[in-house]
Parts: C-alpha cells; sequence; structure tokens
C-alpha cells in the first residue's frame, strides 16, 4: 500500500496513470502475430512487425482496420466489429509469447511505489488481456487502477478512462501526471488537465515531440527526474 506521506515528503504528484504498450511493454511481435493470423484467415497478405509498430493504438478495432487497408482492403466498422471477437481469440492465445517491459520499465515503477506515488494504468487495449499481460510480467502490484479499452464506453483519446484511473485511484486531476507515447495520450490527458509526459520509442510512427506533451523524455528511465515538472513541463491551460 503506498504511503501518502512519502509521496508528499518527496514532492511528487499523488498519482502517475501510466500507458501500456510503447511505454511499459513491447507487445508489437504478439500484436503482428495475432493480426497476421486474422489476415491469413482472411486471405490476406501480412505485414513484417515493423509494419505493424505504427499501427498500434486507439485499439483493438482501429488495428484491425489498419492491418487490413494497408493490404489494400478497406473495412467499415461493422466487418470491423465481426472480426473483433477472432482476433482477440487469436491474441488472447498468444499475448505473452513476446510482450516483454521496456528497458527500465521495473525499476521505474518500483521508484514511484516505494516514494508512496499511487499509480495506474490506462489503455486501450481490452482490460482481460491486460491484466493477463500484467500477471504475465509480474507487475500487477504497482497498480492500483487499471482501465483498459473496454472498461469506459470512451477509449482515448476521449479523457472518460483516465479519469475513471484517477477516480479509482483516489486521485484529483490537478495532481496526477500522465506517461505514454501516442498522440491518444495527449489527447485524453489534455481533455482532463492533467500534465503530460511522452516516451520517445512508442508506436506512433511519428516523433514523439511532435504530438503537443508537456515533456518528452529520452528514455523512459529519465521520467522519475523529470517530475516534479520541469520547465517546459505545464498543465494545459
Amino acid at each position: 500500500m503506498p504511503q501518502p506521506d512519502k509521496a508528499k515528503k518527496s514532492g511528487y504528484p499523488s498519482a502517475i496513470v501510466w500507458d501500456l504498450d510503447g511505454t511499459l511493454v513491447d507487445s508489437a511481435q504478439d500484436l503482428a502475430t495475432a493480426l497476421n493470423s486474422l489476415l491469413t484467415e482472411q486471405g490476406r497478405p501480412t505485414h513484417t512487425v515493423e509494419n505493424v509498430r505504427p499501427m498500434i493504438g486507439n485499439g483493438v478495432g482501429k488495428l484491425i482496420e489498419r492491418g487490413f487497408r494497408a493490404t489494400g482492403d478497406s473495412l467499415d466498422e461493422s466487418e470491423v466489429a465481426k472480426l473483433m471477437p477472432r482476433f482477440m481469440e487469436i491474441y488472447s492465445a498468444c499475448a505473452t509469447e513476446n510482450t516483454r517491459l521496456n528497458t527500465d520499465a521495473r525499476s521505474v515503477l518500483e521508484c514511484f511505489y516505494n516514494a508512496g506515488i499511487r499509480q495506474g494504468l490506462c489503455t486501450n487495449k481490452p482490460v482481460s488481456v491486460t491484466r493477463m499481460i500484467l500477471s504475465d510480467l509480474d507487475i500487477s502490484g504497482f497498480f492500483g487502477s487499471v482501465i483498459g479499452g473496454d472498461s469506459t464506453p470512451q477509449r482515448k483519446p476521449h479523457p472518460q478512462p483516465l479519469l475513471a484511473c484517477l477516480d479509482e485511484l483516489g486521485a484529483r486531476a490537478e495532481d496526477a501526471v500522465m506517461v505514454g507515447d501516442s498522440g491518444a495520450d495527449v489527447g485524453a490527458a489534455r481533455a482532463a488537465r492533467v500534465p503530460i509526459i511522452l516516451v520517445p520509442d512508442g508506436y506512433t510512427g511519428v516523433p514523439a515531440v511532435t504530438l503537443g506533451a508537456d515533456y518528452v523524455v529520452e528514455r523512459l528511465a529519465d521520467v522519475p527526474h523529470s517530475i516534479p515538472p520541469l520547465p517546459p513541463l505545464r498543465q494545459s491551460a
């Protein structure tokens, strides 16, 4: 159980909310395996892992849509919805085969845990497979709240999942910071009026510095040294 008095003495915010894919873990290989299996079943060509990386983000439906579109097959929403259960069936069977913690992820989580900071996870990945990955990587205990893409009616970049995560943590937006890797994270944080730090090596396919975050670290290990907020980290107006 985090100790609030430690958090107060450290000068850190009372809560930190993390994104998962591309921020704390590298899940691209397993997502590519699931996507390619689905494509093969549908008679479509497959993609390399590197080509799948920038397709990741905004939920399973978007990954399917982008994966099929890259083969020249544009799907409408109803077609994507029909394929989602099969994708999740495939992905759930392989989601922990090659997914690994990013460099320094465990030590950073431990740093904030030992400082008494409440930590939450807010991802667009379905919550069931999210919890499976957290358990397999032995990091479930760091999080007082886990919000997945199906935990609330809206997904990031809508602020609802981030605010739900903060509510479960018992933290106010003005006393929190989010750490992510994508424009969806920036959008959710901005709308919730939460400062946002980005890591540089996520799945966006564009430089993190172009996404409008308050601060971009050079590597995940730099996050603890970037808060309390350093200029130009600031709460959005």
